[in-house]
């Protein structure tokens, strides 16, 4: 969140402006979002007008009226912008309203800090021409026993509020050394010249976070990257070719006159360093000897080495396995301590590997799917690593990530998938609670949408894929034969509606029946359950 602060003498003119169209049209929908409690013309979240305007310019100037603004020639009026980055999307006046307090309370304007309190207003009008969410903070320092705000550090002290309410609220960290990745403007102008569906830097990411979660190691990391699509190339350690120390990646360029663009890992986020990569993979010496010959093979342009269990359909024992560890994993969650940030982030971003590998595979635009995986990202990220702690072997979503990098979506996967999709649920569930207790209500909120507004739109396509192959009596396949009914044992049917409907509390028992054809989180066709989607 980006503070911008000017100064001036007309607070009746400075709100006229704020409430008024703007120099391009772009306030629209102007309302109060918060105030200072001697703030009573308007009420917080009325609409504004130029009447409500000017009586707000009037109160806010009444310190200043009865005392003056102290020296001659003092301006009195404190204005600042709160920004978001535009590809952080929209909050809620609620939102921003719990933000302008915390704002004014962290700058000493509402009296907190034992001193007389200054009036200060928040407006919200939407966002500006370039698409930032923002709101404005109007501000009298003139105290209202008529003493003066201190001026001191100011600049400084906006900044360091706003880096406190990006840690509180769960906002993107946009300056010091734990900033976020952003965007530069040209990527986007870029994005849009191609008439590409998302930036390149997003694309790659969900090609990362697929294929790191889908990997047991570094080699086989290597070839699912290559069997993406995507190029990549070694950053070799000094002194030779024996060491890899990092990596970039960049898309295939849709022309030769065209040339790649290349993004190191850590650019496009911190957790996806090499460094960190590695930490949640096998490592032996034989690991280490087979990456390093992989990377030099991707580094020639020769074909990879070997060929693992990326090139091959999961059995229905691995579907099985990935399914229960799934489930076991969310359980153990209920263990882990509320502190262990580390451990937490590890979970959510295997969790956002395995939808990102779901979206690889179904989505030929991004949807929920590729949507709930850059919330779980969001929620990944540490602002700084700790040091490793040693823990008990932990149930992992590597596994399903694994299956659904590698398998398509169709009426004879449904079922498998629709279990898979509710045990994935139930781990974001605990995610989100982790985060509300921790009081990340930003990050929880995120996660929440997701899961309930985003991955419901993922189970009416599986609903209506699971009805089509009962109407088709289609053959059952990987992700199905190992839910076959047998006497005595829960149903197919009934294990799934079962795990569906503790994932999603309080939906309808069946999602209404879409067209797999035009299905908005899956792509497939009937019939589309061979391994056709990869991409080579």
């Amino acid at each position: 969140m980006i503070p911008n602060v000017t100064k001036g003498d007309r607070m009746v003119g400075l709100i006229n402006y704020l409430v008024g169209p703007g120099r391009a049209n772009e306030h629209k929908d102007q309302r109060l979002i918060a105030a200072s409690e001697s703030i009573v013309s308007v009420e917080v979240g009325q609409r504004l007008d130029a009447e409500a305007a000017l009586a707000l310019g009037r109160e806010m100037d009444i310190p200043k009226s009865v005392f003056g603004a102290g020296k001659e020639g003092a301006r009195h009026v404190f204005h600042v912008s709160l920004s978001l980055p535009a590809d952080e999307g929209q909050l809620s006046d609620e939102a921003w309203g719990k933000i302008a307090h915390g704002f004014a309370e962290k700058m000493g304007f509402t009296g907190s800090d034992g001193k007389p309190p200054c009036r200060w207003i928040a407006i919200h009008h939407g966002s500006s021409k370039a698409g930032n969410d923002h709101i404005h903070l109007a501000v009298s320092m003139v105290r209202e026993d008529g003493t003066r705000w201190s001026q001191h550090k100011d600049f400084k002290r906006a900044q360091d509020a706003c880096a406190e309410l990006e840690e509180e609220h769960g906002l993107r960290v946009v300056r010091g050394p734990h900033a976020e990745r952003g965007y530069h403007p040209k990527e986007r102008e870029r994005a849009v010249a191609m008439g590409a569906a998302e930036l390149d830097r997003d694309r790659l990411q969900r090609v990362l976070r697929a294929a790191s979660t889908a990997s047991m190691d570094e080699a086989e990391f290597v070839r699912r990257l290559r069997r993406s699509g995507v190029l990549v190339r070694p950053r070799f350690a000094q002194g030779g070719t024996g060491a890899v120390a990092g990596y970039s990646v960049a898309l295939r360029p849709e022309s030769k006159a065209e040339k790649p663009v290349w993004f190191g890992g850590g650019r496009i986020a911190r957790d996806l360093t090499l460094p960190q990569l590695r930490k949640g993979w096998n490592v032996t010496d034989e690991t280490v000897a087979a990456a390093l010959a992989e990377w030099q093979a991707a580094a020639q342009g020769k074909r990879p080495i070997t060929e693992g269990r990326e090139g091959r359909e999961p059995t229905p024992a691995e579907w099985e396995k990935a399914t229960a560890e799934v489930g076991q994993l969310y359980e153990r969650m209920k263990t882990i301590p509320l502190d262990d940030d580390a451990l937490w982030a590890q979970v959510a971003r295997e969790t956002s590997g395995a939808f990102a590998a779901w979206s690889l595979r179904t989505e030929a635009v991004p949807g929920p799917l590729a949507d709930t995986a850059k919330a779980l990202a969001r929620t990944a990220q540490l602002r700084r690593f700790p040091p490793r702690v040693e823990h008990a072997p932990m149930p992992s979503a590597k596994g399903a990530g694994m299956l659904l990098m590698q398998t398509s979506v169709g009426p004879s996967t449904a079922a498998g998938h629709a279990l898979l999709l509710a045990q994935l649920r139930n781990t974001m569930r605990a995610i989100h609670d982790m985060h509300k207790t921790a009081g990340r209500l930003g990050d929880a909120e995120r996660v929440r949408a997701a899961a309930m507004d985003r991955l419901t739109i993922v189970r009416g396509d599986l609903q209506a894929l699971r009805t089509q192959r009962a109407t088709e009596q289609a053959p059952p396949s990987a992700g199905s034969r190992w839910l076959a009914d047998a006497p005595g044992v829960e149903s197919e049917q009934e294990k799934v509606q079962r795990l569906v409907a503790q994932a999603f509390p309080g939906a309808p028992a069946t999602a209404p029946v879409s067209a797999p054809e035009t299905s908005r989180g899956t792509k497939s066709r009937p019939g589309r359950d061979k391994d056709q989607g990869r991409n080579r």
